[in-house]
């Protein structure tokens, strides 16, 4: 009997978070799709600059959301480095949106990497506007600021993607 109970209440909470997953939302959510436009947000960066999405179309963007903490978030650092550095003057740019609390740790990562492009602190929950689901999660943006690709994962092909805009 008590197996069953607890079988039966194993289904029962596996269904409520099925329809918790698929028919709630939050309020500030956006519904948006690859080709949509990339929601608009203005923050500002570790350094006290401000930076505004909108304010950057004509450029290709990368908008990551990452984590300290996060595995595949350092290993994909160095390669963001390096790509921002090559493609910057070309007309490319990449927004770190951190999820961390702390700054200071923010900092400390930022210094270690030695990372050249603006991190921002996600104080507006911009992980909820985006629907981000993990980290890290990359949103590919074109000079019009539409999304053409979400990458969930460490974005090993991102300078690939970059030939191919940068081509056209």
């Amino acid at each position: 009997m008590t197996k069953n109970l607890a079988y039966g209440l194993g289904i029962l909470l596996l269904i409520l978070f099925l329809y918790m997953s698929v028919f709630t939302t939050s309020e500030t959510s956006v519904a948006f799709s690859k080709g949509g436009p990339a929601p608009d947000f203005t923050a500002k960066t570790i350094d006290g600059k401000e930076i505004t999405l909108s304010k950057l179309k004509g450029k290709i963007v990368v908008v990551n959301f990452w984590a300290t903490w996060c595995p595949p978030c350092r290993a994909e650092m160095p390669l963001f480095n390096k790509v921002y550095n090559k493609y910057r003057d070309k007309g490319f740019e990449i927004i770190g949106v951190s999820t961390d609390s702390s700054r200071r740790q923010v900092k400390k990562f930022i210094k270690e990497f030695g990372l050249k492009f603006p991190i921002v602190m996600d104080n507006q929950n911009l992980v909820s506007k985006y629907n981000v689901s993990g980290l890290p999660t990359s949103f590919l943006i074109d000079r019009d600021g539409n999304i053409i690709k979400v990458r969930l994962g460490e974005y090993v092909e991102i300078e690939k993607d970059l030939k191919k805009l940068f081509v056209k």
